[in-house]
C-alpha cells in the first residue's frame, strides 16, 4: 500500500475512481477536482495549486496537495492536503486534509490508513506546524470513527440540517 501523487498513467483509474464516488454519494471528496479539463490539463492544474505561495491566513488561494493511495495497483483512496489553514478552508469546514476511500473498498481499513499516511506526508510539507484541522459530517459515523482513532478531538461544530464538524489532531 502506498500514498502517491497521481501520474499521467492513471488517468483511466483515476477517472473510474471519480466515477464510482459520484454514483456512489453523488459527491467527491478527497480529490481537488475542476471540471471540464482533459487528464493533461488536470494534472497541470495540479502542479499549479501545488505552487500557490503561503503568505498568510487571509489568502483566498491556497497551495494543496493531491495523492491516490494505491494498493495492488488498484485506487483505493484518494486525499488533498492543504498544508496551510486559510480563513476559507477554516470557515467553510474544509480543513487541512480532505479524504475518501472508494466505496467499493470501504470498511477494509482503508481510510484508516491514508488519514495516517497524509498526517506523515503533511508534517512534510508544514514541518512547522503541529495542528492538523480535519472535518467531517457529525452524520458520517465512520469517518467520526477514523478521525478521532487518528487523535482527533472535537473543537467545533454548526447546527442545521447535517452538522458539520471540526476535529484537531496534535502532531
Amino acid at each position: 500500500m502506498i500514498l502517491r501523487k497521481l501520474t499521467a498513467n492513471d488517468e483511466v483509474a483515476f477517472t473510474n475512481y471519480i466515477k464510482e464516488q459520484i454514483l456512489s454519494s453523488g459527491a467527491i471528496k478527497g480529490v481537488r477536482l475542476e471540471d471540464g479539463l482533459d487528464f493533461t490539463a488536470y494534472l497541470s492544474m495540479l502542479k499549479s495549486y501545488e505552487n500557490i505561495p503561503f503568505e498568510n491566513y487571509e489568502q483566498s488561494k491556497y497551495p494543496s496537495y493531491q495523492f491516490i493511495l494505491e494498493d495492488n495497483d488498484k485506487i483505493v483512496g484518494a486525499v488533498v492536503i492543504r498544508p496551510y489553514l486559510t480563513k476559507t478552508l477554516n470557515e467553510e469546514y474544509e480543513g487541512n486534509i480532505g479524504y475518501s476511500v472508494s466505496p467499493s473498498e470501504r470498511g477494509k481499513g482503508y481510510a484508516t490508513k491514508i488519514l495516517s499516511l497524509a498526517i506523515n506526508e503533511y508534517k512534510k510539507l508544514n514541518p512547522n506546524s503541529n495542528e492538523i484541522y480535519i472535518c467531517c459530517y457529525k452524520e458520517n459515523i465512520p469517518s467520526k470513527r477514523v478521525i478521532e482513532k487518528c487523535g482527533g478531538v472535537l473543537v467545533e461544530e454548526l447546527k442545521g440540517i447535517v452538522t458539520p464538524q471540526k476535529y484537531l489532531i496534535k502532531v
